[in-house]
């Protein structure tokens, strides 16, 4: 049976995926201020306390605040069937994300010269993802 996953990690998920494909996650500081537009007082230390697992378990207005502050169901971090909901947009718009990082590095290879783009195939025909290494690099 796979456990539940820690508030801190539902709360990373959010910021990881819940801002324009392309552009910087949302600050805590910007989570902090759209809580307050909505009416409710978190700072910005106790949020960053929260994503990183020191605090755990915020009052459910607080974890309501924290999931409309992101635009997401409010029950997203009480409610499994709200939860799985949710995650399944969360996991089609990360899939977005991935599709725009590898446009962008298509374009970035495509710009490179012969020579440096035969460099970075060889570099990348000799990672072994069977053991999770990278070539060792010889400067």
């Amino acid at each position: 049976m796979d456990r539940e996953p820690t508030f801190a990690e539902l709360l990373t998920r959010l910021f990881e995926i819940l801002h324009p494909v392309g552009d910087r996650q949302l600050s805590l500081r910007e989570v902090s201020n759209r809580v307050r537009e909505l009416g409710g007082s978190l700072s910005h230390s106790y949020i960053g306390e929260l994503r990183s697992g020191v605090k755990d378990k915020p009052s459910r207005d607080s974890a309501d605040l924290l999931a409309q502050a992101f635009g997401v169901r409010p029950g997203y971090f009480n409610d499994p069937e709200a939860r799985a909901s949710v995650n399944r947009k969360l996991d089609r718009l990360a899939a977005r994300h991935r599709d725009h990082n590898l446009s962008e590095l298509a374009q970035r290879v495509a710009s490179l010269s012969d020579s440096d783009r035969a460099a970075l195939t060889k570099l990348v025909q000799s990672y072994d993802p069977r053991t999770n290494s990278s070539p060792s690099m010889k400067l």
